[in-house]
């Protein structure tokens, strides 16, 4: 009977364990989905350009539309227009704001968010003092950069003062021993004699100084064009590790023109007006960074409509942002062809770092992107270490010769492996370890970048 008893208690607590696990790797996928295609405009306890979705399930369901609230998010307007759904036609009384169709998703992704929003809680704020760690960072080594000039100077004003003291003390003791002194004689007439004297030792520092001059010069030079961690000010004080970081919102979402355009493009206010005709306030500046936003766009939040003027156009200011990243004019580079998916597919933090972090947009460091590539998220995204400057051309060298291409992941590649395959004079050179690079795909040839 005890044999029995344990046995059921055994099944019954591995039951409690495998719905545990299985709950806990749906909550898993359900913040993955979120973050990718809902976080740009939901949040899951506050009402943001959507509404808010925790507990948004149980409403239709209550509604005795739950089955329904699929069809809504694989296709709003199909549903709206039915007219068979009270629940669509609140949505849209609430914000006739369009939603984007979500077709790509399943009944059971579309489960898995809700599971996720459902059981989400705020993360507790961490109280941490001080400014920026990147603007922490960049302090104390511009202040450690100061006291090691002030040392210097410390130091070779005591060695000329020894010089003297030394000089003064020679002089008094010539005239003790009843020896002449020559008035005209002058500090560069005894350093010129003792160089003499120590011929060896004088060749020495020669020798010595002009290889320290040499390497700081070729340093500095290979510093030209080399533009990482600079900060430009902006208008606005963007954070994005509020919106990237903290909201996770999609980078493309703002940047939407990376996948198809040469340039990310610069967010229009009109995509900030998406949350911000709603969001009135943030978390540090109140109203007057966002109310920055509100004028630009025309925008009076009072009345919830945009100032038109005597022609109903919207009355606009422009902002005017300053540029943080800048390739010289003889470069060519496409985001279209690093980003999208049909072609290298490359995350952006492999280039722009862990932005989810940063305030003010910046261009990162190479320290940041290997720091972040050996993360288990950076490792997940497909990140690899480099060791040039950001933005040089020995770092777009660097990065070409060690990024392996995925072959199946477009028929883009497919045909190009296939067409490989028949060549002779690269088959054996390229497929030996089963692996291809985008040096071995023309990455190298000037022509790519330079035309």
């Amino acid at each position: 009977m005890t044999d029995n008893y344990y046995k059921v208690l055994g099944k019954i607590i591995t039951t409690l364990a495998l719905t545990f696990s299985l709950f806990h790797f749906i909550a898993q996928d359900g913040e993955k989905l979120f973050k990718a295609n809902c976080a740009s405009c939901h949040n899951p306890i506050k009402n943001a350009t959507g509404p808010k979705m925790q507990g948004v399930l149980q409403k239709w369901q209550d509604a005795g539309e739950g089955d329904l609230i699929y069809e809504w998010v694989q296709n709003p307007s199909k549903l709206y227009n039915s007219g068979k759904s009270k629940m669509a036609k609140a949505i849209w009384d609430w914000s006739p704001t369009a939603m984007t169709p979500q077709g790509h998703l399943s009944k059971e992704e579309v489960e898995s968010i809700f599971t996720y929003v459902d059981g989400y809680a705020p993360p507790v704020a961490a109280v941490v003092g001080g400014a920026d760690s990147g603007s922490a960072s960049g302090a104390s080594d511009d202040s450690s950069d100061y006291w090691w000039w002030v040392i210097s100077f410390i130091l070779i004003f005591v060695l000329f003062a020894i010089f003297g003291v030394r000089r003064e003390l020679s002089a008094a003791i010539a005239v003790k021993e009843g020896k002449e002194i020559d008035p005209k004689r002058t500090f560069a007439t005894s350093a010129r004699e003792w160089f003499l004297r120590n011929w060896f030792v004088t060749m020495l520092l020669i020798v010595g100084i002009a290889l320290f001059s040499g390497v700081e010069l070729f340093g500095r030079l290979y510093q030209l064009g080399v533009y990482q961690d600079y900060m430009p000010s902006q208008p606005v004080a963007y954070s994005h590790k509020l919106h990237a970081g903290k909201m996770a919102i999609e980078c493309k979402y703002c940047h939407h023109s990376a996948e198809k355009s040469k340039h990310a493009g610069i967010p229009s206010v009109n995509v900030c007006m998406n949350c911000h005709a709603i969001v009135h306030e943030g978390p540090q500046y109140g109203t007057e960074e966002i109310g920055k936003l509100h004028k630009a766009a025309g925008y009076n939040k009072n009345k919830q409509a945009y100032n038109l003027n005597e022609f109903g156009k919207r009355i606009e200011e422009p902002i005017v942002w300053n540029k943080a990243h800048n390739l010289p004019d003889h470069v060519f580079f496409s985001h279209a062809q690093h980003v999208h998916p049909n072609t290298a597919n490359i995350d952006c933090r492999q280039c722009h770092g862990p932005v989810q972090t940063y305030t003010l947009g910046r261009v990162s460091t190479i320290d940041e992107v290997n720091a972040y590539a050996k993360t288990d998220e950076g490792m997940e995204k497909g990140l690899i270490q480099l060791t040039k400057p950001l933005l040089t051309m020995g770092w777009c060298i660097e990065c070409h010769n060690k990024k392996e291409i995925d072959l199946t992941s477009s028929g883009y590649y497919e045909e190009i492996h296939n067409r490989l395959k028949l060549r002779a004079d690269v088959n054996n050179n390229i497929f030996e370890d089963d692996k291809v690079t985008v040096k071995e795909l023309g990455g190298w040839e000037c022509a790519k970048c330079h035309y």
